[in-house]
């Protein structure tokens, strides 16, 4: 074994992998604003900090929480855990009490901040081992917002790296664009897939960046990125500013892409959409459809396919949820046994034999499938369900806008459209031609920009919020 190897690296594929690339990359390199390290640098900086790691922790599989922002650093504590067999978990430098939640739960061996490495358990406290090398992803599930912890292993990883990057068309020539923070698992696992391709990965902390990713990707000269739909909302802005559009795949995870997002991600320019489909718990994503233009577009209920439901070993498949409808569980061969942390009394996602019940609706078609939203989005009205994606659906086709809709406390539905110029009283006057009266929100407010988290996705809790003290107003 090389000297440089930490002396309790497990080697497995993964790290195998990364040496490898690593050895033969040419000029890919991992960058952010300031600093720039060529994949040979990047793997000797990441043998040393294993190497501290080490030394700091007596027992397998050390436990690392990562309080950084994206960066180079970042990467490179990424990349130690990988080649010292460690398990490491990120947290975002602004996140407040909830970084402070996942702390307290994940109860890690060691903390890395700005000022160094440090030892987190108290003298004496016995150590938690996660049972397996790898990184917990913080994890919403379908319902609730309190911390969950999942664990995705290596080893997982190493199966699934060179299936996502044949399906994301990513090799070492790829400049890879990341404006999000590696505490949301979407961006994590785009890091992980550009390591193990030896492509260039440039990541970004700037709060700027992630509301401007279409300047970002340009600045770095990105030929792929994949972030969550709510983007796609983002960079239909800058485009209407001017901001053109570099990158030549885009790929779109997390959730629900409507065909409206999709429309815009293909106006943008000579870019290839390609919609994933994966969770926190399965890691990765199990499914995934290409399309080149708007005319090869498959959608159904305004939801874009996601392909056939099969990548490598995972599957997707339907399930019957025992109310009339179908919900999606991805099968895969290293479905853990549930969280690391958090996550009780909810019924999805749901932990079976070699699969996970996501929770998220679902159907087939022609061969292709078709997420529809979450059971979370579910209501009950007028003795029957209302799927609050379905009235954003029918707004951004009518209007061709932004909104959520959300569920009070009091059982009113309050949807927020994006764009203050809005006149509310003419979108509900065609809102009302295209859906149910039982269907149709209660009140319709107009809002700068819907709140949203550091990864895209749209912040439900401060949705809530804004609806209920609207209502309060009123």
């Amino acid at each position: 074994m090389p000297t440089s190897t930490p002396a309790r690296a497990e080697m497995g594929a993964l790290a195998e992998r990364l040496r490898a690339v690593a050895a033969r990359a040419g000029g890919s390199v991992v960058a952010d604003v300031r600093v720039s390290l060529t994949l040979p640098d990047l793997v000797r900086r990441a043998d040393e900090v294993a190497r501290e790691v080490d030394r700091a922790v007596t027992g397998p599989r050390p436990v690392v929480a990562v309080v950084l922002p994206s960066s180079v650093d970042s990467v490179v504590q990424l990349a130690a855990a990988v080649l010292g067999g460690h398990t490491v978990c990120f947290l975002d430098t602004a996140g407040g009490a909830r970084t402070a939640a996942v702390l307290a739960a994940l109860a890690p061996d060691l903390v890395v901040d700005r000022t160094g490495l440090h030892p987190h358990r108290a003298r004496g406290a016995p150590r938690r081992d996660p049972g397996a090398a790898g990184y917990v992803a913080m994890s919403s599930g379908t319902t609730g917002s309190a911390p969950k912890g999942v664990l995705t292993s290596w080893a997982c990883l190493a199966d699934f790296a060179p299936h996502g990057a044949a399906a994301l068309d990513v090799d070492a020539s790829a400049r890879w664009g990341e404006p999000t923070h590696p505490s949301y698992d979407l961006a994590l696992t785009n890091w992980v897939l550009a390591l193990a391709a030896g492509a260039s990965l440039h990541v970004s902390g700037s709060l700027a960046d992630r509301v401007r990713p279409l300047a970002f990707l340009a600045r770095r000269g990105a030929t792929h990125v994949r972030l969550a739909p709510g983007y796609a909302d983002l960079a239909a802005a800058e485009a209407g500013r001017g901001t053109p559009c570099s990158v030549r795949v885009w790929g779109s995870g997390g959730d629900r892409l409507t065909r409206a997002q999709a429309v815009t991600v293909l106006g943008l320019g000579p870019a290839t959409l390609v919609n994933t489909y994966g969770t926190s718990e399965t890691a990765g994503f199990a499914s995934a459809a290409a399309y080149a233009s708007v005319e090869e577009l498959r959608s159904r209920d305004g939801s874009v396919g996601i392909g056939p439901g099969a990548l490598g070993p995972w599957r997707v498949a339907l399930v019957p949820d025992g109310v009339g409808s179908d919900v999606m569980a991805v099968h895969s061969p290293h479905v853990g046994a549930g969280y690391l942390f958090g996550g009780g009394g909810q019924d999805y996602p749901r932990w079976e034999q070699g699969r996970v019940v996501t929770g998220d609706l679902g159907v087939a078609d022609g061969g292709v499938l078709f997420c529809l939203g979450r059971v979370g989005r579910l209501v009950k009205r007028s003795a029957s369900f209302v799927n609050l994606d379905d009235v954003d659906a029918v707004v951004r086709d009518l209007r061709g806008v932004a909104s959520f809709t959300v569920a009070t406390r009091d059982g009113s539905l309050v949807t927020l459209v994006e764009g203050e110029g809005q006149t509310m009283a003419a979108v509900r006057e065609q809102l009302a031609t295209r859906v149910a009266p039982s269907v149709l929100p209660d009140v319709l407010l107009a809002v700068a920009t819907l709140p949203r988290l550091g990864n895209g996705k749209t912040d439900q809790a401060g949705a809530v919020r804004i609806a209920e003290a609207a209502l309060q107003r009123a």
